[in-house]
């Protein structure tokens, strides 16, 4: 019987590292994944958005144009959402770290909008997000 325990003892041993490496495997996998997780990608330093259209297979590309940007957005994934009085806003979801302090929503405001906190958009860019798009890449 004490045979029998060790071995199986030993057996386990020998199984648990292989276990640990087959979780690092799937941990080094690419975390997100475009038009599956975001269809649009927002890249702060240029201005510049990258749209995946829903059941197309091109990349179109889209300046923000001259508006001003008041506040960085955190890089991660941001939900396109409508607030309660029907403004388009991003929301981060728990997945998306935020800074100490920074918002979890931020406005999709007009370039010419005279409020100072949201990111400003062309209207048509941001009418064009509400409707076909439903989750944003924010990179740095």
């Amino acid at each position: 019987m004490q045979f029998l325990l060790k071995a199986l003892v030993v057996g386990l041993a020998a199984f648990l590292p292989r276990v640990s490496t087959a979780t690092a495997e799937v941990l080094d996998e690419p975390a997100l994944i475009a038009d599956t997780q975001y269809s649009a990608v927002f890249t702060q330093g240029r201005g510049s958005w990258l749209l995946y259209p829903p059941g197309a297979g091109l990349v179109v590309a889209q300046e923000a144009g001259n508006c001003r940007n008041d506040q960085p957005i955190a890089p991660g994934l941001w939900l396109i959402a409508r607030n309660s009085d029907g403004s388009i806003e991003l929301v981060a979801p728990s997945v998306t770290p935020l800074p100490a302090g920074h918002p979890d929503r931020v406005a999709l405001l007009a370039c010419d909008s005279v409020e100072s906190t949201g990111l400003h958009l062309p209207p048509a860019l941001i009418e064009l997000l509400a409707r076909e798009h439903g989750v944003v890449r924010v990179d740095g």
